[in-house]
């Protein structure tokens, strides 16, 4: 049977506080944009689950009856007027005080039956962040963009950040308040998920991922995420993610490149002088010279911002393992 671990010092939101003294706060967020057809239900598995948690909807300006559905099935509502995910989350994240975090789609697409699973497992673990992954379950998918689209942005976080990851963007998290306090996003869309992801690599925190199923949407219920628009921005948040947080292998390969472009050009002229002893080609020499002072400019730029990425993900870290866990 699912317990909270009662040893752990608890943060509450006081007004919703339904709990029994010193038992740790678990908070569910549910960022939803007219999901009017599905969050009643949603916010009721979730009350089945977890009876004694508090559940928070926040309301990103949708336009049909969210908000007030939300409300009379019990939850918290508040609002993001500002659309995407990334900002809805983020304002939660300052807003909501608990000592567990559970983050949920408000489509109906996850099983909230597991969530106290989730809840212990984290404990038990001591894991800062355990995700709920959709992929391992492939017939469950019924969009294969988005199946194909999870699948290469996994590879690629797991390449560039040398962390193995099979579910990136799942909506269904749990996490530790300490994680969740020190996240300090700045992503307005979809790419919140992969930002959760890279912040974990970037404080060593703990984390794990546990196969769930991932249900049909309802009909007449469609999905905001789309493919093309989306997957673009999170290919280059992806990338700006890799140089600001592997600054020295970003610069590294850039100045490579910048390397063998200017030996390429250097080579006309250089095999011009060799054979007829004439150099005829300035510009072409100017621009190889030019090229070869980039190089080292870019490589010095990558040295510098490890440096000091380095003593800061040091410092960030050592907070970060001197606080509660949860």
């Amino acid at each position: 049977m699912f317990t909270l671990n009662p040893t752990l010092q608890p943060h509450t939101d006081k007004a919703h506080d339904m709990r029994p003294p010193c038992m740790p706060s678990v908070a569910v967020i549910i960022p939803c944009l007219n999901e009017a057809q599905t969050i009643a239900k949603v916010i009721a598995d979730v009350r089945s689950a977890l009876p004694e948690s508090r559940i928070y909807v926040y309301d990103n300006n949708s336009t049909d009856q969210t908000a007030d559905i939300a409300s009379a099935a019990g939850a918290v509502v508040r609002k993001e007027v500002r659309r995407g995910k990334g900002r809805t989350l983020k304002k939660a994240f300052g807003e909501v005080e608990a000592d567990i975090f559970v983050t949920l789609d408000g489509d109906d697409t996850y099983d909230a039956s597991r969530l106290p699973e989730m809840i212990e497992r984290l404990q038990q673990d001591h894991l800062d962040m355990l995700v709920g992954d959709r992929l391992q379950n492939r017939s469950s998918h019924d969009r294969t963009g988005h199946y194909l689209g999870n699948r290469l942005f996994s590879k690629m976080i797991s390449t560039l950040f040398d962390m193995p990851v099979m579910d990136p963007f799942s909506g269904m998290r749990v996490m530790s308040r300490r994680f969740i306090k020190s996240f300090p996003s700045i992503a307005s869309g979809f790419e919140v998920e992969v930002e959760l992801t890279i912040h974990a690599f970037d404080l060593g925190a703990a984390i794990a991922e546990i196969p769930v199923d991932y249900r049909l949407r309802p009909e007449d219920s469609h999905s905001k995420l789309r493919t093309l628009r989306d997957g673009t921005k999170i290919f280059f948040k992806l990338f700006w993610l890799y140089q600001l947080k592997k600054p020295l292998q970003f610069y590294g390969y850039a100045s490579l490149l910048l390397l063998i472009l200017s030996c390429i050009t250097f080579a006309i002229p250089l095999i011009e002088f060799i054979t007829t002893e004439k150099v005829s080609h300035f510009p072409t020499l100017i621009v190889s010279m030019g090229g070869f002072v980039l190089t080292l400019l870019t490589f010095a730029i990558g040295l510098i911002s490890e440096n000091i990425n380095s003593h800061s993900r040091e410092i960030k870290r050592f907070i970060f393992r001197s606080s509660q866990r949860n």
